[in-house]
């Protein structure tokens, strides 16, 4: 994923500058700091009225979800029977000083070490995931609600240059067919700009979220069902086996399995 999201992006920004070039059209006729206003200023202000202030905020923290590593399943699962070996060993205290990036882990690790009962976990678990989901939605429906917006204002921006060219337009005047098709070219501009926002950059952006939302969900409920098989005092290799038939067969061969073989 990462910079690929990115990357992605520029290839399609730059495929449609490419066109506008080829057609033999200047990149100036398609500026127009007008039709750029009537469209983002309206739509950043819809977004201000539609979310908190500290929803928005977060916006450059999601570019950074876009770029960073992704985390796999297979990791999950086999820090998950690492820990499960730790306890057969060495009991549950032998969790009590584990460093663990992840935070959905750290936090069933604790309950586990603190001796919380199983059912409580699971509850505190489910809870923390669906805390979570709703996380994920709200951000996600910054860039869902940023794509309805943009085209809508592009037309109305189209709408009031057609206005005012009308309203302006004087068939006594000679010139007055040529002037139609410029000012016709700056009307239809600020739906150029919406369309753009909003197929160009936000609904890949929308989609990208939506993505990277669902294979986090995926791998924090694998956390939680090999947490609390852990709880249960499982056998690790029960637990490597639990947790692998909810992947592909791909992705089972690339975890170590605890016996030292691949996984089938």
């Amino acid at each position: 994923m990462g910079i690929l999201t990115f990357v992605g992006m520029l290839f399609s920004i730059g495929a449609i500058v490419t066109g506008i070039l080829l057609s033999g059209a200047s990149m100036l006729s398609f500026w127009d700091p007008v039709s750029a206003m009537i469209v983002v200023a309206p739509t950043i202000g819809c977004l201000v009225v539609s979310f908190p202030i500290g929803v928005l905020a977060k916006i450059p923290a999601h570019m950074g979800v876009l770029i960073r590593k992704e985390v796999t399943p297979e990791e999950q699962i086999e820090k998950i029977v690492e820990l499960a070996n730790k306890v057969r060993s060495g009991g549950i205290l032998a969790l009590e000083e584990e460093q663990l990036p992840e935070a959905t882990m750290q936090y069933g690790v604790r309950m586990i070490v603190d001796g919380i009962h199983e059912d409580e976990i699971k509850n505190a678990l489910e809870e923390s995931l669906v805390s979570i989901g709703e996380r994920h939605s709200e951000a996600i429906g910054v860039y869902e609600k940023f794509a309805a917006f943009a085209p809508g204002f592009g037309m109305c921006g189209t709408v009031i240059g057609l206005i005012n060219m009308l309203l302006n337009m004087d068939m006594s005047d000679p010139n007055a067919v040529n002037s139609l098709g410029a000012n016709m070219s700056v009307a239809l501009i600020t739906t150029l700009y919406g369309s753009f926002l909003a197929n160009v950059i936000f609904l890949p952006l929308t989609a990208r979220l939506k993505l990277v939302h669902k294979r986090e969900m995926f791998y924090k409920s694998l956390i939680c069902t090999g947490l609390l098989a852990i709880q249960r005092g499982s056998n690790p290799t029960f637990i490597y086996e639990l947790l692998c038939e909810q992947l592909n067969q791909e992705r089972k061969k690339k975890v170590a399995n605890p016996k030292g073989k691949a996984g089938e």
